[in-house]
């Protein structure tokens, strides 16, 4: 599912207060007032995916502590292991780069640009709804629980290396 990015700049441009909107009007501006509504989007969409990671670990503590109540202790240093990759990966997000220049970049960034950057993520949250749905396997006991938790774990790996990948798509853009 693609997003409807012109409608998501609509938005965002319709919730400029009084001053972005005059200072969007000015010549030589508006690069710095889309700038910073990029970077405010970035941190809203690095928050949100931070946030999904996050009530994933939760479910990960309350699968260990329901294999623990059932006796299966084999599991619970994959399990423990997992939980520590998902606080790396949460921090990750949190704290990834937009790039140090911020609003205050003379680099020319276009609408393409930003609409290549909204694109990439918009595949890392869709990269979440997969882990999701290995989260929820695990809690409903579905399937063998060894495999599924190796599966999660590999699926981490790849959202870390895609949000590694990210830094390549920011410096192309900026």
């Amino acid at each position: 599912m693609q997003p409807d990015l012109e409608n998501l700049k609509n938005k965002v441009a319709a919730n400029r207060d009084l001053v972005d909107r005059i200072t969007a009007k000015l010549p030589g501006f508006s690069g710095y007032v889309e700038k910073s509504e990029m970077y405010s989007a970035d941190t809203i969409i690095r928050g949100f995916m931070s946030d999904r990671l996050k009530r994933f670990k939760s479910d990960i503590h309350t699968l260990s502590s329901d294999l623990f109540k059932d006796g299966k202790t084999d599991v619970l240093p994959e399990v423990d292991s997992l939980s520590l990759n998902l606080e790396k990966v949460t921090k990750l997000c949190q704290y990834a780069d937009y790039g140090s220049s911020g609003s205050l970049s003379k680099v020319k960034v276009t609408e393409e640009d930003m609409n290549r950057l909204l694109e990439y993520d918009w595949r890392l949250i869709s990269r979440l709804d997969d882990t999701e749905k290995l989260v929820e396997d695990l809690r409903k006991g579905e399937g063998e629980t060894k495999a599924k938790l190796r599966e999660l774990r590999d699926n981490l790996r790849d959202f870390e290396r895609a949000l590694d990948d990210r830094k390549n798509v920011l410096l192309e853009v900026l």
